[in-house]
């Protein structure tokens, strides 16, 4: 089980740098050796795009370890390994809590107050924490390498639970109802499978709102990316690739938490729409194109903090009838 070790090792070890200001991207307008924490070197966030690899390595070399145990011993794992998922969507309800979208520096105490350094090892975190710098930079290097961690673990996840409970196709479902022995040999012990429904899970948008949904987030897409939104929301067409919101990560995941919990969207739960954005969406903040997490989606859309301070829209209520009102854009934020 080495690889398994070596794995879940590697996702829980954050190794810090400790940098000075000269070899900030943004360097600070303060003292020229006032030391600051830096994560670039674990993330692809700036010139490093080796990490992303070694850690699919790492999980696709667990995976091959929890394949040689047996069910007992691979569910007695799992079961642990999903304790570890809990502690990701802990970390990144904690950052949503402290991260500003606007904010070039941050508070000296900031790793602490996330709760980093008691859920996860932290290398070299420096005693003197108050006089080191934490600026955007090293908050979005964070923020990378916790995407890119809780992204192959959830992977990994996902790959055992398959292993575990096999989904059945919905067609294979169907001939076993028409099989009267198949259905004779259910027992309480053996319970039936829940066919694999492919529409299940997907969220359906209130018609009466749609067009007023989509002209508000127009501007934060290309014409051919907002093509395929528009047919993917009132036509459920797949798009033929990711669509790029242009702009802050969680301003859509946040436009559709509202619409959900405004019941405007409706077909799934907010676990079933975070999978659906995750596959569906990819985000750019005019630098590079990144992808959204299961976690970091999970700590927007289903807790109850409120992370966005520039929302797209807001979701109000007049005589008990919900209407989309646009919100005022931070003129600081006026590029998307």
């Amino acid at each position: 089980m080495q690889n398994l070790s070596s794995f879940l090792t590697r996702i829980q070890t954050f190794d810090l740098r400790i940098i000075t200001k000269g070899e900030l991207k943004n360097p600070i307008k303060e003292d020229e050796q006032k030391r600051a924490y830096s994560l670039a070197h674990e993330t692809h966030y700036y010139d490093s795009f080796t990490y992303k690899s070694e850690i699919r390595v790492l999980k696709d070399m667990a995976l091959i370890d929890l394949l040689s145990l047996n069910d007992t011993s691979l569910k007695r794992e799992f079961e642990q390994i999903k304790k570890l998922k809990e502690r990701f969507k802990l970390i990144w309800t904690n950052f949503h809590q402290h991260y500003g979208e606007l904010r070039a520096e941050y508070p000296s105490n900031l790793i602490f107050s996330i709760q980093l350094d008691y859920l996860f090892i932290v290398n070299n975190l420096q005693s003197d924490y108050k006089d080191i710098y934490i600026g955007d930079e090293f908050v979005e290097s964070l923020h990378d390498t916790l995407k890119i961690r809780d992204k192959f673990l959830s992977e990994l996840i996902s790959e055992v639970d398959e292993i575990l409970n096999p989904r059945e196709t919905f067609e294979e479902w169907v001939a076993k109802q028409k099989s009267s022995q198949q259905t004779e040999n259910v027992t309480p012990e053996q319970p039936e499978k829940i066919p694999y429904n492919p529409d299940a899970g997907r969220p359906k948008f209130n018609h009466q709102y749609i067009d007023d949904f989509l002209q508000l987030i127009r501007t934060y897409f290309s014409e051919e990316h907002f093509s395929q939104l528009d047919a993917l929301i009132k036509a459920d067409e797949q798009p033929a690739s990711q669509m790029i919101f242009n702009g802050n990560s969680n301003k859509l995941a946040d436009a559709f938490k509202q619409l959900c919990e405004a019941n405007l969207i409706v077909g799934c739960n907010k676990a079933e729409l975070e999978k659906w954005i995750l596959k569906h969406f990819l985000y750019s903040n005019g630098d590079k194109v990144n992808e959204y997490s299961e976690g970091w989606l999970s700590a927007i859309i289903s807790s109850d903090a409120k992370v966005c301070k520039s929302p797209i829209l807001e979701v109000r209520m007049k005589d008990k009838v919900p209407f989309l009102v646009p919100t005022v854009r931070n003129k600081k934020n006026n590029k998307y």
